[in-house]
């Protein structure tokens, strides 16, 4: 089976883009909710090792991650982000590694989705190709800015914490321009299954 990463910004469409694969019964393994796991499950290893490195401040009553507290910290300690992923990509990585090898799928591809992907990521090592979700930044800050709520600035300084659009593209092995409507973006996705499905046989 062939692994593709699937990745792209803030606001991008990415995980629209994963909805509409899974409609055509392809299987997506979300490295999101995997991280989600991890940092929502008191005592885990990955609980452990953050309360080591970070302090019991950053562990809240119910022995999750502070999600409030670790995010005004890397806006202001840019470092920390850093530690923080070297942290959990290990161990996000160990259990992605884990859930591929128990799929048993009738496709002839699977996507793993990767919001952060970059030239020296481990994630890499466990696809073959990669994805890129693709539209212009003032879009996307609109369409966070909208869907969360948040202020121009809070976008921005999200975005400003992720790989640059030169950076994802140049990682990229195929591309959807996500810049239109959901429709487009769904006939995008088929035309892209179908290539895919070639690719593999």
């Amino acid at each position: 089976m062939m692994w593709i990463g699937l990745t792209g910004g803030i606001g991008c469409g990415k995980s629209q883009a994963a909805a509409f694969f899974r409609q055509l019964g392809v299987v997506v393994i979300d490295a999101d909710a995997v991280n989600r796991e991890l940092i929502d499950t008191p005592n885990s290893p990955a609980i452990s090792l953050i309360q080591n490195d970070f302090g019991k401040a950053f562990i809240d009553s119910s022995g999750s991650l502070n999600r409030v507290a670790m995010r005004e910290l890397i806006f202001t300690q840019p470092n920390a982000k850093t530690k923080l992923e070297q942290i959990l990509h290990p161990l996000i990585l160990q259990r992605i590694v884990l859930l591929q090898k128990e799929i048993n799928s009738h496709q002839n591809y699977a996507l793993v989705e990767l919001p952060i992907l970059r030239a020296n990521s481990l994630f890499l090592h466990i696809i073959q190709r990669v994805l890129l979700i693709h539209c212009d930044e003032n879009i996307r800050i609109k369409r966070v800015m909208q869907r969360n709520s948040f202020s121009e600035q809070q976008v921005k300084n999200i975005i400003a914490n992720q790989p640059t659009d030169a950076e994802r593209l140049a990682l990229a092995d195929d591309v959807i321009d996500n810049s239109g409507s959901l429709k487009d973006l769904q006939l995008a996705v088929e035309r892209q299954h179908i290539i895919y499905q070639s690719l593999n046989k």
